[in-house]
């Protein structure tokens, strides 16, 4: 009994995992081909998990994902992007800029 119980948890314990490589290499995607149509840069190449979002009213689409991002404009750091990844939809990514947030569609 012990046994089983412990191997749910590894079990469950390993999807999470491998859903949250798969949804961060996603973001990293979507923020560099994002970054690359504006003229920008992405700093290190990386995203970083913001938050796991859960929401109730959306049974189907119950969890979803935020990365931020920071790139560079013109050689000046610049903080502000965020990507959502959520099931069954194709990752938003979010630049603040001086003009406002630029919100696509990856």
């Amino acid at each position: 009994m012990i046994g089983l119980l412990i191997l749910v948890i590894v079990g469950f314990g390993s999807i999470t995992w491998w859903r949250l490589l798969k949804g961060k290499e996603l973001a990293r995607q979507a923020a560099a081909s994002s970054c690359r149509e504006h003229g920008l840069v992405l700093i290190d190449d990386t995203v970083m998990l913001e938050s796991v979002q859960l929401r109730k009213k959306d049974p189907a689409r119950a969890w979803g994902l935020k990365y931020r991002f920071d790139f560079a404009r013109n050689g000046i750091l610049r903080t502000g992007g965020i990507v959502l990844i959520a099931p069954g939809r194709r990752p938003v990514v979010i630049i603040e800029t001086d003009n406002g947030p630029l919100i696509e569609t990856v």
